[in-house]
């Protein structure tokens, strides 16, 4: 979503999260349960494949609430 963390990561529609801060994700589930788990401000790694299965590890950091 345009002008969220994850964007200004670098990350677009068609990328698929498989882990955040070191742990695996699923489903949108876990991915929920492992951003949650972290606080507004800190940092962690995010682990995506992109849409030409490449995968990528970033830094993010992490806003509050969905992005407008």
């Amino acid at each position: 979503m345009s002008g969220s963390a994850a964007a200004k990561a670098g990350l677009v529609a068609g990328d698929t999260i498989t882990a955040v801060g070191g742990t695996a994700v699923a489903d949108s589930t876990a991915l929920t349960d492992a951003i949650q788990s972290h606080k507004v401000g800190d940092s962690v790694t995010v682990t995506y494949t992109d849409a030409e299965g490449a995968s990528h590890t970033v830094t993010v950091t992490l806003g509050s609430g969905p992005a407008a």
